[in-house]
């Protein structure tokens, strides 16, 4: 079968099973797996993938917080590749494009450690927010959906500084990301670091 076609469904599979899940998921929802497709159509373009290659970086984008559906933040990345494994066996995908799509799911636990370029990607379609302007704004969704599953209002010092220490740690795993993101990603933290001081002062 052809991998477009293969994405085609890809794509009607996820965004039917997004679209049935309630607003718990203010963050991890179709709006975000949008987000990550997109960006990972522009590395894949950029990096001139093969098709093969381009569908694994695809179809790992659309699957890769599918686990959220059945579970928390533990364990999504291993139950998203397990729910592409039975989706795609019915589909009767060669084993290696399953497993490489696997591979890419599970490179996206945070810590983040791809081994190999493909994983580099959609790690960083996952997370390319932290570079851009947008970051405010879906920190905020993140907020607000960690705030509903554990039944209670996080205090907005103590969000920002989780923040502020995830953008520390995090880097960039491709190249054309470390170039293009890296600037926006130090403005979105000292922005992060001068709300904290603004809130801290707010508590005194």
């Amino acid at each position: 079968m052809k991998t477009a076609s293969l994405l085609d469904q890809i794509g009607a599979f996820v965004s039917a099973q997004l679209s049935a899940c309630g607003d718990e998921l203010a963050y991890h929802n179709l709006n975000h797996t949008l987000s990550v497709v997109e960006n990972a159509l522009q590395l894949a373009d950029y990096y001139q993938l093969t098709d093969p290659d381009r569908f694994v970086v695809l179809a790992a984008s659309w699957f890769h917080d599918l686990g959220y559906m059945n579970g928390g933040p533990a364990g999504h990345e291993q139950r998203g590749a397990l729910i592409f494994h039975q989706f795609a066996s019915s589909l009767a995908i060669e084993g290696d494009l399953i497993a490489r799509v696997m591979g890419c799911i599970l490179a996206t636990t945070l810590p983040q450690r791809p081994t190999n370029l493909l994983e580099s990607i959609v790690c960083d379609a996952d997370l390319y927010h932290f570079g851009t302007s947008e970051f405010a704004e879906k920190d905020a969704l993140m907020r607000e959906e960690t705030s509903h599953r554990l039944a209670t209002d996080i205090a907005a010092l103590s969000w920002l500084a989780g923040s502020a220490k995830l953008l520390r740690s995090h880097q960039f795993c491709t190249p054309y990301c470390q170039g293009k993101l890296a600037g926006q990603k130090q403005e979105n933290l000292l922005q992060l670091e001068a709300r904290m001081k603004a809130a801290s002062e707010t508590n005194q």
